[in-house]
């Protein structure tokens, strides 16, 4: 073989090897999506009530006196059912008065407060007070 062709074959492999890895990166993180892992599992609903009462200085609040759902809800208010084992986003159903504090899209509790018929959305993730 001349110096040329065994040029050619190195190039030839090094580019076959770096499609090959650049494609096993790319089915890993696609794969990744669908694997929960410990940063992304949502708060619990009763957490949630909590921020609620201690942000909002709910003193004397039964949890009676609230309901919760798991929704999706984006930068511009608008509202989505959701599950918090998946983070699926279903079927449109309403949109908050106001849009969410970061302007981006976010999984969380909808805390209802039915003594004063309010309205909370705690990021199910950081357990901020997103949008009211």
């Amino acid at each position: 073989m001349s110096n040329i062709n065994i040029i050619k074959a190195k190039i030839a492999i090094s580019l076959v090897i770096g499609i090959m890895a650049m494609l096993l990166v790319y089915v890993g993180l696609q794969d990744s999506l669908n694997w929960s892992s410990l940063s992304r599992l949502p708060i619990s609903y009763d957490t949630a009530i909590s921020i609620v009462i201690k942000k909002e200085n709910l003193t004397q609040s039964d949890l009676n006196d609230f309901s919760t759902r798991y929704v999706y809800i984006k930068g511009d208010g608008s509202i989505f059912e959701s599950n918090s084992n998946t983070n699926s986003i279903g079927k449109y159903l309403a949109r908050s008065e106001e849009p969410t504090i970061t302007t981006g899209n976010h999984f969380a509790w909808e805390v209802r407060y039915k003594k004063n018929n309010s309205t909370f959305y705690v990021d199910s993730a950081i357990g901020e007070i997103i949008a009211k």
